[in-house]
């Protein structure tokens, strides 16, 4: 039993260190002055202390609705992720206009989804450790100032160092997220029914699935070649 307690802790600081990297990353790549950074930090780390006292007097009914609420939100976030990247991208290549400080708040600042797997971080470190909802929030937050504080000034670092301080980076990050949080939703509901969890009774067709990617691929690549298109006609017009 002990060694459960442990994977399911261990995948609570593991989920909770990457959306904290994703958000440092996001700070790092708009070009956030180390202040607004650190502020950012604060602020997560306060939200999750907040949500830790109050995880353990929510209903456990409740946690199925957060559940949906996450992965709804994580659908509008992939796709939002998808679209504002390719408008950073696509303003600082073909304007040099830097859009970056608005679109980087997608990746940044917290977002329903990211509240309802802080929750569901806290409510599960409070069930498998026994610590109070304000210990756990506690912790929690400690990862998510570490994790934004230290992610941003590394990415800061690397993309001097790489000369890839510009906001063409923070587009094509956003894209490769996007697509991944649209990925998830199509692979973890096929996981959960393999796996024969009837709480979770969502209808899978491999064929949909395969349709949904090919129609992705053929959209990015369909935009890629216009975009190419297009600037090899204003070169080739000036």
């Amino acid at each position: 039993m002990s060694n459960v307690v442990n994977f399911l802790t261990a995948g609570v600081f593991g989920g909770t260190t990457l959306l904290a990297l994703k958000s440092g990353v996001g700070c790092g790549l708009s070009g956030l002055r180390r202040r607004e950074t650190l502020f950012l930090a604060f602020v997560y780390a306060l939200t999750a202390l907040i949500i830790g006292a109050i995880a353990g007097s929510i209903p456990v009914n409740a946690t199925e609705q957060v559940v949906g609420l996450g992965v709804v939100m994580h659908l509008i976030i992939g796709l939002a992720l998808v679209y504002f990247g390719i408008r950073t991208k696509k303003a600082w290549l073909s304007d040099r206009k830097d859009i970056s400080r608005r679109t980087f708040l997608l990746m940044s600042l917290p977002c329903p989804a990211c509240l309802a797997a802080t929750f569901l971080s806290c409510l599960v470190f409070t069930s498998t450790t026994g610590v109070s909802g304000v210990a756990a929030g506690g912790v929690i937050g400690g990862v998510f100032f570490a994790g934004i504080a230290g992610g941003g000034a590394a990415t800061s670092w690397i993309t001097r160092k790489a000369g890839m301080d510009n906001p063409s980076t923070l587009g094509n990050v956003m894209l490769f997220l996007g697509l991944f949080y649209l990925l998830c939703l199509l692979l973890v509901p096929a996981y959960l029914q393999a796996q024969d969890a009837p709480a979770f009774g969502i209808a899978t067709d491999p064929s949909g699935m395969l349709l949904a990617l090919v129609l992705m691929t053929a959209l990015i690549v369909f935009g890629a070649l216009a975009d190419r298109i297009r600037h090899t006609a204003e070169r080739g017009g000036r």
